[in-house]
């Protein structure tokens, strides 16, 4: 938090916690692909706390934190205290939890998912009161995403294979589904058809990345942590310590990598927050054997060197240090855009328009000055708009057949007329008083409005920093009538 830069990621995710804040409406007036109970919280955390990164990264740090704190006793549960605090560290220190620093919707998840996992391997707790314990965590995970249900199910089938607690398990897949489709009721309620298809049909229709190389994804973001898994599951294999515990969260690590590596496959970073800790835990397994080996150099100097080896060729080539958490000059996922420049930016940005005013600017700038965006999350929106036309025009099968199988940022590219039509209508006529245009130190930049239309109507740039210029609508002079 004291580095002089932040990382920007999903950012529209910080401004519309704040839109929340100040009593705009998820999936009518801006897009939420999710459910909404995130944004709820930390919407009521800022009117608490005030809207800035700062404060919003207290609350992200907290959770990880929490996270941390709770890898650390399913570690302990599952392998000892030594492998419990190796495994909450290489968790805390990973470059992939730095690089989410600031806000990511994951970084609430993890915590209920291991939490899940403790309750899961208490054996001595009562079947109902697990049941209803686990069912209450599931859902509150997957009210924040829905993806929670891929560790929930795989719990489940842990609780009724390894305890042969059938009716527990079951008894809480069932209160999980009431709880969720009371949840849907009261959101379908409030926000009608459009909560519908953003949170469960969109998903479906909004592309995928066609990139080859999806599978391997995980090498580009894990650095030190895939060496170390990589020996993790050789020393439990070769060892046969697979006690219950280590056979969950073994689970766990395979369940996630198949549903985000080859299921749904996915090459953002964030997904991999989710089934981090147990990738930290099986890691602190070929962490813990390195230790070990290295008190008795003289019997284990084959392991030593052959762990060496391993984990300086993974670094090096496999899965490599300088990795993706070190875009734009990152240094190990700290961030490259500085605070300052944002804070500058957000200033000049308050000054340039008024409180009720749209205005169109990055997400991130649009949540430090208060002001909201035009347009709001343009990365999905014009997909939104293209998808949900074909839905109510083709049905669901047809247009699933159409979008489903489109490669992502070509559907983004394809779709942008969408938004980039209203922006120069509402620059055109005098609705927008500021333009911030997307800069290349972002990963997706995105709207990128000509010099010369914003020239043309009126607009001059008022202050450039290192990469963004702020364009404010001038005043046409006053005319002076003749003598």
């Amino acid at each position: 938090m004291l580095y002089p830069e932040v990382w920007v990621e999903d950012d529209f995710y910080l401004e519309s916690a704040w839109l929340v804040s100040v009593g705009m409406r998820p999936y009518i007036d801006f897009v939420q692909p999710h459910m909404p109970l995130l944004e709820w919280i930390a919407g009521c955390y800022m009117k608490l706390f005030g809207a800035s990164y700062l404060s919003i990264e207290i609350l992200n740090e907290a959770a990880i934190f929490a996270t941390s704190i709770l890898t650390y006793a399913l570690a302990r549960r599952v392998a000892g205290r030594p492998a419990a605090i190796a495994a909450s560290t290489l968790y805390a220190y990973c470059s992939l939890v730095f690089r989410y620093h600031a806000y990511e919707r994951e970084s609430f998840i993890a915590p209920l998912i291991v939490l899940g996992a403790i309750v899961t391997l208490d054996d001595t707790m009562p079947a109902l009161r697990q049941a209803a314990l686990l069912a209450a965590i599931f859902f509150l995970a997957c009210a924040i995403k829905l993806t929670a249900v891929i560790p929930f199910a795989v719990m489940l089938v842990f609780i009724a294979v390894a305890y042969r607690r059938i009716a527990g398990a079951m008894a809480s897949g069932a209160i999980f589904a009431v709880a969720l489709a009371a949840f849907s009721a009261l959101l379908y309620r409030l926000y009608g058809d459009e909560f519908i298809f953003q949170t469960f049909v969109f998903h479906f229709l909004k592309g995928h990345d066609t990139v080859g190389g999806i599978a391997t994804y995980p090498r580009m973001i894990l650095d030190v942590l895939a060496p170390l898994l990589v020996l993790g599951c050789w020393r439990i294999f070769a060892e046969r310590t697979l006690s219950r515990g280590v056979i969950l969260v073994l689970a766990m690590v395979a369940a996630e990598y198949a549903f985000y590596g080859v299921l749904s496959p996915t090459a953002w970073g964030h997904n991999y927050l989710e089934p981090l800790p147990f990738i930290a835990i099986v890691a602190a397994f070929g962490a813990m054997a390195l230790v070990q080996a290295s008190r008795n150099v003289s019997q284990h100097k084959q392991l030593l060197a052959g762990g060496a080896a391993l984990i300086a060729i993974s670094l090096a080539w496999i899965a490599p240090l300088i990795n993706e958490n070190w875009l734009h000059g990152a240094v190990y996922g700290f961030g490259f855009v500085p605070r300052a420049e944002i804070s500058q930016l957000a200033d000049a940005l308050r000054a340039a328009s008024k409180p009720d005013d749209e205005v169109i600017a990055p997400s991130f700038v649009c949540f430090e000055a208060g002001r909201r965006e035009l347009i709001r999350y343009p990365e999905t929106y014009g997909v939104y708009r293209e998808a949900k036309a074909e839905y109510e025009r083709d049905g669901f099968f047809a247009a699933r057949r159409r979008l489903g199988a489109a490669d992502f940022f070509q559907l983004i590219s394809d779709t942008r007329h969408f938004w980039t039509d209203q922006m120069r209508d509402a620059i055109a006529g005098g609705k927008v008083s500021a333009v911030i245009n997307d800069s290349p130190i972002q990963l997706l930049p995105l709207v990128l409005v000509p010099e010369d239309f914003l020239s043309s109507n009126g607009f001059r740039p008022i202050l450039t920093t290192d990469h963004f210029t702020l364009w404010s609508r001038t005043r046409a002079p006053a005319t002076t009538p003749n003598p």
